[in-house]
């Protein structure tokens, strides 16, 4: 990544110290290695020219039955209040209940961009139309959580059939 500074917008209380300081002096009390330093200039000396190689993880196993679920909380439909203001609910962002998936997954499915599936958990089911995103993994959907219509799904994962 790229070095990011910022300045102090005032003072801190009392005792209160920057976290660079507490964590300098921990890790001094502990005894580990990499504490040394005893300003920020010499913190930052330690952390640049130091390369990362990531290592390669683990595939994880695929559950048999269903599709993972990829639920987000929809931004105006948190709570009453927004629920009920006629501005965001005209909102761009605010859209109908429906269950988008990848072209792939769609057609692995045969269902189609608009075409009503019956979503189901093991707590409920839900109609929904289907959108098609290439942004959504395979093996996944994305359904967004605070409409009447998902709320019968709970958490799991789903299978989807045609409708």
């Amino acid at each position: 990544g790229r070095v990011q500074t910022a300045r102090a917008a005032g003072r801190l209380p009392v005792e209160a110290r920057e976290g660079w300081r507490v964590l300098r002096a921990l890790g001094g009390e502990l005894g580990l290695g990499g504490f040394e330093f005893i300003d920020l200039v010499g913190l930052r000396a330690g952390m640049q020219n130091r390369s990362v190689t990531p290592i390669a993880s683990a595939q994880p196993a695929a559950a048999s039955n269903g599709l993972e679920v990829a639920a987000t909380a929809a931004i105006y439909r948190t709570d009453a209040v927004v629920r009920r203001a006629a501005a965001l609910q005209s909102h761009p962002l605010n859209i109908a209940p429906c269950v988008a998936m990848h072209p792939e997954q769609a057609a692995q499915l045969q269902v189609q961009a608009g075409q009503m599936v019956k979503v189901g958990t093991d707590a409920g089911k839900a109609t929904l139309p289907v959108v098609l995103d290439e942004r959504v993994a395979p093996g996944t959907v994305w359904i967004e959580s605070g409409h009447g219509a998902t709320a019968p799904l709970g958490a799991g994962r789903v299978t989807v059939v045609a409708a």
